[in-house]
């Protein structure tokens, strides 16, 4: 502890002289009592510190107080809580090696931090009071990269010590966890679990077929079949739709490692959602029978909609939009040059407008013959829109551009929106989509507009949208506020190796737009596809006779599953509309009917959607321990089999590197603020007054 003040301690002389000054005036120079010579010292004494004390608050003092401060090393154990991990194994491995898990973590002790975490779907980390290790196993999907962001965030300016990763090394979500780990700056210790080896097992690797498909046509499917260690073995495939069988062949599997393509095509007579299911006759000697059955559902529709992207000059973004849309097989979609554009609007379910109206040409026509014939358009913006004539349209959105200047706008998703369900990956990947090219000034948008993504300009989130829509009389306008969407799609493909995110952002908004308008009072959201680990959402919306949303009355919803089981549920408020997450659900087909009261009228409405099993994980038994080395390799860490894995106790204990933190942290605190000083001051006067007392003093 150290004493301070804000002027020189130069002063504190005088105070003392203030102190003792005081007290021999008031004891040696004026006495009207004659005191013992000792007693009189004393009290000089304790009257000159007294005031001396008084004087130096004058002096505002606060002291000064270094605290040290020790963080253990953190030691996190991340395990793998996927389906793959049992499949080809039995119960006691499993057993044997959380036995060991346990013994492990136990043997750190007080001396270091043991924090847990299972990897599957998502990372989820059990609490630090509980260090029992019991992973179910339950997980659809493995993400082995996931961890290594979360843990940046989570633990930032942490001292994580070191990671015990035990894995398959078997991930089929996220990225390749090796190049995520070069970020760690600690040793992840890996633990190889499952086999390396091919094990005898027939399984169903892979099956191509279209999503959406038009009635009364046949569509192609492939199913890729495969076998390992099973030479000379017979298996039959047969494909069904509910319980009619719909194909069957014999396979002769002719070598250890047997692969081949069954194309078969399958009538679509009914509109609607589709469940196939393909199965594979077990054979001797399999590790699994798991993969043998797989399943895939398809959309029959009747018609395709027509959507017309029409652009003042060429740019990327075109064709990268096209090929999303195309993504989708209900949507026809033709591009033109505005100026070859002789097509009636009317033709087609969605308008897509890149930078029109353009400085050059106004093209006010095509604008007004789609808002005349109620047809929904899609307008992207950029450096040749002329903002003037675009203000004009009173799209919801008026945009005034300062300096001729522009930003890098990222996307910022908005939380509150809820006109269409967004998955939870494709919401994380959107955080990281290269920005957009932005006007820079002032965004104004109406009180009916619905912003879907906002602007995040040098990392400042901003009020301003992004992609935003709006209802003018009934016709669905969407305004995607910058140019640069190509980006977005090969981002998402060099880090996620798919589309899935970017085709996510433009199909959900041309389907939200294309869709016609629903003009009843009440209105239920929801998906007609679920994966079983997938969450299960519903939005609604409510108005009254003017059609104003509101969200008084309270909303119920009730599922009823294939054995005619119900549960019911109640719906969230949500500024004016209404929200429901109900979680994952079994696999199956679900119907579902949502309700709600507004003064005298009863709404309703009702659906069905199904709920799709995930095999990813059966797909493939063959643990990866190679990765795990190269993320071990990677982080100076090392790679450990379940046997020898209490080795790594001792190269953790015996790492220099991994040890306790020590900081120093300095605390300030006036003097004046702390009760002792006075305590002390009253003491030194209380003292004195009763030897003044005792002397026959006053």
């Amino acid at each position: 502890m150290t004493i301070l003040t804000e002027y020189t301690l130069w002063l504190v002389i005088p105070c003392l002289l203030i102190g003792g000054g005081y007290s021999l005036f008031l004891y040696f120079k004026n006495r009207n009592i004659e005191f013992e010579k000792r007693s009189l010292i004393v009290m000089a004494t304790l009257r000159g510190i007294a005031v001396s004390l008084i004087a130096f608050l004058l002096l505002a003092p606060m002291t000064r107080f270094i605290n040290r401060q020790s963080e253990k090393p953190i030691i996190l154990f991340a395990v793998d809580n996927s389906e793959s991990i049992v499949a080809g194994n039995d119960s006691s491995y499993t057993t044997d090696f959380i036995t060991q898990l346990n013994k492990l973590a136990q043997s750190f002790g007080n001396r270091y931090e043991v924090n847990v975490v299972y990897m599957g779907d998502e990372d989820r980390y059990q609490k630090r009071d509980d260090i029992h290790i019991a992973p179910n196993y339950s997980d659809k999907s493995t993400n082995l990269s996931s961890i290594f962001d979360n843990l940046s965030m989570l633990y930032a300016n942490r001292n994580i010590g070191a990671m015990i990763m035990c894995s398959d090394g078997i991930y089929n979500a996220g990225n390749n966890p090796v190049y995520k780990a070069e970020t760690a700056n600690y040793p992840v210790y890996t633990v190889g679990l499952g086999n390396p080896e091919l094990q005898p097992d027939l399984f169903i690797a892979d099956i191509n077929f279209n999503r959406q498909v038009y009635r009364g046509n046949s569509f192609p499917v492939e199913v890729k079949v495969a076998a390992h260690k099973l030479n000379g073995k017979q298996t039959v495939l047969k494909v069904f739709e509910k319980e009619k069988e719909l194909f069957s062949k014999n396979i002769d599997i002719k070598s250890s490692q047997y692969f081949e393509t069954v194309r078969l095509n399958i009538e679509a007579k009914e509109k609607g959602l589709h469940h196939y299911k393909i199965t594979l006759s077990e054979v001797d000697e399999e590790i699994s029978y798991k993969n043998n059955n797989s399943s895939f559902y398809v959309e029959v529709v009747d018609t395709k909609e027509k959507i017309a992207i029409i652009y003042h000059a060429p740019h990327p973004d075109i064709a990268a939009i096209k090929q999303s849309l195309e993504s989708i097989d209900k949507y026809e979609v033709t591009v033109f040059d505005v100026q070859n554009f002789k097509n009636k609007p009317e033709e087609y379910s969605l308008l897509i407008l890149h930078q029109i109206p353009s400085i050059k040409n106004q093209e006010q026509h095509i604008i007004a013959q789609a808002l005349q014939n109620r047809i929904s358009t899609l307008f992207i913006t950029g450096k040749s829109t002329d903002l003037i004539q675009f203000n004009k349209l009173n799209l919801g959105i008026t945009i005034t551009q300062n300096k001729g200047l522009f930003n890098e706008a990222m996307p910022l998703f908005n939380s509150n929106f809820t006109t269409f369900t967004f998955s939870e990956e494709s919401r994380n990947r959107l955080q990281n989509f290269t920005p957009l090219q932005t006007f820079f000034g002032d965004y104004q948008t109406a009180i009916s507009a619905n912003i879907f993504l906002y602007q995040k300009v040098a990392g400042i989130n901003t009020p301003y949208p992004l992609i935003v829509f709006n209802d003018i009389n009934g016709v669905k306008i969407g305004v995607i506020t910058g140019t640069g969407l190509w980006q977005w799609k090969l981002y998402n493909y060099l880090y996620a190796n798919n589309d899935n995110a970017f085709n996510e952002v433009i199909t959900k908004t041309a389907q939200y737009l294309s869709i016609k308008s629903d003009k009843s009072f009440f209105r239920v959201n929801t998906q007609q596809l679920f994966d079983e680990n997938e969450n299960v959402y519903f939005s609604a919306e409510l108005y009254n006779d003017v059609y104003e949303l509101i969200n008084e009355p309270d909303v119920t919803l009730t599922l009823t599953n294939e054995e005619k089981i119900k549960y019911d549920y109640r719906f969230s408020k949500q500024f004016n509309s209404y929200y429901l997450n109900i979680g994952k659900l079994p696999v199956g087909n679900w119907s579902w009917h949502a309700a709600t009261t507004m003064g005298n009228k009863n709404y309703s409405k009702s659906g069905q959607f199904s709920i799709r099993e995930v095999m990813i994980e059966t797909a493939n038994l063959v643990a990866n321990h190679t990765l795990l080395q190269s993320i071990s390799q990677t982080t100076n860490g090392k790679f450990y089999k379940p046997d020898n894995m209490s080795d790594i106790e001792n190269e953790i204990k015996n790492n220099e590197n991994i040890k306790s933190i020590v900081s120093y942290n300095k605390s300030y605190r006036l003097i004046l603020d702390s009760p002792i000083y006075f305590i002390l001051i009253i003491l030194l006067f209380g003292i004195e007054w009763f030897m003044r007392k005792w002397g026959g003093g006053y």
